[in-house]
């Protein structure tokens, strides 16, 4: 293959001359070329390329196969110079050392041979290869594109600008669908999170630090809230966040911040405790302050905050040397002081908040009464409370001995009587020695209270021992006693048993087998009532006691009767009467005298009690007393159980030393 532009000799599979770098413009026709195939006037031949000018040095050479002669001799082929020819290489490797048709040593630009006939057509020809630059062009456009990416994607220039964009494009719905939890909006969550992830949260802090050192508060504060989001445990980048939102004014969201990093991210770490120390400081918050030091002493053990602590609140409150913990007999007066000269405020209460459940401390002095209590002070000034004092005590009072009686516990054949006295005292001389006047008097001056009855003895009810020796009935007794001193300490109980065999013997207690005539409580039914005593003058519908079931009221004139609903029955629950329509137990009843009613029941003979009542006996739960009523009248009581399990009820109530009613009822 030749090279139209400069002859050169061509490979077939050539594109471009290696030469003159022209493309190589290949024949459609596979038909044999030259001047053999023009003088045969083959279809699509073309006039072979000659040198433009007459060389005599350089032989040519025609068709030597069908012409004997030379063609430019044959054909007079003339020739026209070509101005812009450049000169050929001397040496050409690439030229063979015989071709047909075709010149040992062709110039740069070939003239197309020219017949007498007439002129060739100039075959164009195309320098530019527009295709290839168009290839060349898309491919350097598509690598700057590609290199682009990989510039903004992976380079920390390329993701802050990134981090740039997605701060100045961000609001506050977008984050707020970035952090939501709720199931229903999950999509808009992830959509949120793929927006937000396109730069790396590490650009996003160093924006934001960027922003901050700028002034630009609000974008640095939106670009580590963004950050946050995708690294929600940087603890210095969420600190940078804290003191933006200081510069910013935002310290209700700084303390939030703060503290979240002290309780969740890292609460050993220092710099939160410090930034929420100081930002309490800054807002004349000084409680709060002292409290944030003692919280970052315990749990980052850094002694520095101790200190700071204990040189920014006062001291704590101290009490005399005199008065340390421990125990102490009669009330104590504590000195309890200020090192500085502050307000102390104190409680012996355990429940209670200090200083302000407190008492203000006057005049140094605390007194602590009777008891076990830990004395809790501290020292206030303004706002600032120092930390609490604590201080056990036991302050107990002198108990008297318990009292002695004169008589024995032994059986006895007649009755006797009884007289008490003081216990021995249980100090020595050189424990008195060390008491007041006052004390001693206190502690000797004792009262004796004594019950016969078998109940035990109470200072504010049972008879007061005068020095009346006790006269003891037949049976068996019960003397039980106590002393009580100056300072209202009781002693523990004399208990003695008696027994006396000497008649009259005692009654026997109310029992179940005391039956008024004609009915039983929760036995008797209505009907039978009112055919042994006829209808009432009215029924009324009433509660009974705390019991749910109905009742109702029948009215007589002799008084009233309650039923019960029990079990599809109407059953008799109470009865009162004011006046006698049957017989009572042990025969008696209205119009008789309080002695006489206690005459027929167990009576201990004791003296009346200090409100007026007496007690007749007891043996738990059955009860025999007489009680004083605040309209003047007295009651006779007596209680029993029965063998159902009821509790009985009886009362003779007196007026003018006379029985004028009587009442019968089941307790439930």
């Amino acid at each position: 293959m030749i090279c139209q532009r400069c002859g050169s000799l061509l490979e077939e599979d050539e594109i471009l001359c290696p030469v003159c770098g022209t493309m190589v413009k290949r024949s459609p026709q596979p038909e044999e070329g030259g001047v053999r195939a023009f003088r045969q006037g083959r279809r699509g031949a073309v006039p072979p390329t000659l040198p433009d000018e007459q060389r005599s040095d350089v032989p040519e050479y025609g068709d030597f196969e069908n012409s004997p002669l030379p063609v430019e001799q044959e054909r007079g082929v003339r020739r026209r110079e070509d101005k812009n020819t450049k000169p050929v290489l001397e040496a050409f490797a690439s030229r063979p050392s015989s071709r047909r048709g075709v010149p040992v040593r062709g110039s740069g630009h070939a003239r197309q041979v020219v017949s007498k006939h007439g002129k060739a057509k100039a075959v164009p020809l195309h320098p530019i290869n527009w295709m290839l630059i168009a290839v060349i062009c898309a491919s350097i456009a598509l690598a700057g594109g590609l290199g682009y990416f990989i510039y903004i994607k992976t380079s920390d220039t390329g993701q802050r600008i990134t981090a740039r964009k997605q701060v100045l494009s961000t609001d506050e719905t977008l984050l707020t669908a970035a952090v939501s939890t709720d199931a229903l909006q999950e999509s808009q969550h992830k959509a949120a999170l793929k927006t937000l992830g396109n730069a790396p949260a590490q650009a996003y802090w160093l924006v934001g630090g960027e922003y901050m050192d700028a002034g630009d508060m609000d974008d640095a504060i939106m670009a580590y809230r963004i950050a946050d989001i995708l690294d929600p445990e940087n603890y210095d980048g969420l600190m940078q966040l804290g003191t933006a939102y200081e510069l910013n004014n935002m310290d209700d969201k700084a303390e939030t911040l703060y503290k979240n990093l002290l309780t969740v991210v890292s609460p050993s770490r220092a710099d939160a405790y410090t930034a929420l120390i100081n930002l309490y400081l800054d807002n004349s918050r000084d409680p709060d302050a002292a409290n944030m030091m003692l919280l970052a002493y315990q749990k980052t053990g850094k002694d520095s905050f101790r200190q700071q602590r204990k040189d920014f609140i006062p001291n704590t409150p101290q009490v005399d040397t005199k008065h340390l913990s421990g125990r102490y007999e009669l009330a104590q007066q504590i000195t309890v002081t200020s090192p500085q000269g502050y307000d102390i405020y104190y409680t012996l209460d355990d429940t209670a908040e200090l200083p302000k459940q407190g008492q203000l401390v006057k005049n140094n002095t605390v007194e602590i009464p009777e008891g076990t209590y830990v004395l809790r002070a501290v020292c206030t000034e303004g706002d600032l409370v120092s930390d609490e004092m604590k201080v056990s005590y036991t302050v107990y009072y002198p108990s008297p001995p318990a009292p002695k009686c004169n008589l024995a516990p032994s059986t006895y054949s007649s009755l006797c009587k009884v007289n008490l006295r003081a216990g021995p005292d249980t100090q020595t001389k050189a424990q008195r020695k060390l008491k007041t006047k006052e004390q001693l008097a206190k502690e000797d001056t004792q009262t004796f209270y004594y019950t016969i009855d078998g109940s035990m003895p109470d200072p504010k009810l049972s008879p007061v021992y005068d020095g009346t020796p006790i006269s003891l009935p037949s049976g068996d007794v019960t003397l039980r006693a106590i002393a009580v001193n100056g300072y209202d300490k009781q002693s523990s109980v004399l208990e003695v048993v008696y027994k006396f065999k000497v008649k009259p013997y005692p009654n026997l207690i109310y029992k179940e087998d005391d039956t008024f005539t004609g009915f039983t409580l929760n036995d008797t039914t209505l009907p039978v009532f009112e055919d042994q005593f006829g209808q009432p003058q009215k029924t009324t519908d009433t509660k009974y006691l705390n019991v749910d079931s109905d009742a109702q009221q029948l009215d007589y004139a002799w008084g009233n009767a309650v039923f019960l609903q029990q079990s599809g029955d109407w059953v008799l629950v109470r009865v009162e009467m004011n006046d006698a329509f049957t017989a009572g137990p042990r025969g008696v009843g209205l119009g008789n005298s309080e002695s006489e009613i206690t005459a027929v029941y167990k009576d201990m003979g004791m003296l009346k009690n200090q409100d007026g009542s007496r007690n007749l006996y007891y043996n738990d739960p059955r009860i025999g007393v007489i009680l004083n009523n605040s309209d003047g009248t007295r009651t006779v009581q007596y209680s029993t159980d029965t063998a159902k399990g009821y509790e009985w009820v009886l009362q003779y109530v007196l007026k003018n030393e006379r029985c004028v009613k009587i009442v019968h009822y089941y307790k439930p």
